[in-house]
């Protein structure tokens, strides 16, 4: 399923989902259940609110943030400068 390139990844061939169904990594899963929304988790992370950082590692939450490198774009110059567009005719006008 990781792969970078689509065609390559579980599920993506010409059997589809009954492909990943089918790979002996999801072999216990009754997918029936699943489906039906019966199974419970086996692990429910806590969460206090939107800002809640807890279930992260220290090591990311301690990090200090970095500016972003990318610029901010300049709106003082026409954005289409150097573009052009001609409205091709309309297709009654076209005799088609």
């Amino acid at each position: 399923m990781l792969q970078k390139e689509a065609s390559r990844r579980l599920g993506n061939g010409p059997k589809g989902v009954d492909e990943i169904k089918g790979h002996k990594w999801f072999k216990a899963i009754n997918w029936k259940k699943l489906e039906a929304r019966q199974i419970q988790p086996s692990f429910c992370r806590e969460i206090a609110g939107m800002h809640c950082v807890a279930n992260f590692d220290e090591c990311w939450t301690k990090m200090s943030l970095a500016d972003s490198p990318v610029a901010s774009p300049n709106f003082n110059e026409n954005p289409f400068k150097g573009f052009t567009y001609m409205r091709p005719a309309a297709s009654f006008l076209q005799g088609t």
